[in-house]
């Protein structure tokens, strides 16, 4: 079977994956319930290896929707609002 990447690419994010273990946590991540719902703000320092939103993103504005959560990106946090089933 043909490697999806190469043995310097598997090693360089081994290689970051060992640095974000010895780097201090620089985040912020709590959450509330009210009712049904839960909402989780979520905020990562730009020096954080993978990027503030991860996969090296440290910026991003919108939102995202589903049938049950919102996520909004606030430009430098995100705050993800969810509601559970309602238990019958």
């Amino acid at each position: 079977m043909t490697e999806i990447l190469s043995r310097a690419e598997q090693r360089g994010i081994l290689a970051i994956c060992a640095l974000n273990k010895l780097e201090k946590k620089r985040q912020i991540d709590k959450s509330i319930k009210i009712g049904r719902l839960t909402i989780r703000f979520n905020w990562r320092s730009s020096k954080c290896l993978w990027g503030r939103f991860g996969g090296g993103w440290q910026w991003a504005l919108g939102f995202e929707a589903s049938k049950r959560t919102l996520l909004l990106n606030c430009l430098v946090f995100s705050l993800m609002i969810s509601r559970r089933k309602h238990d019958s």
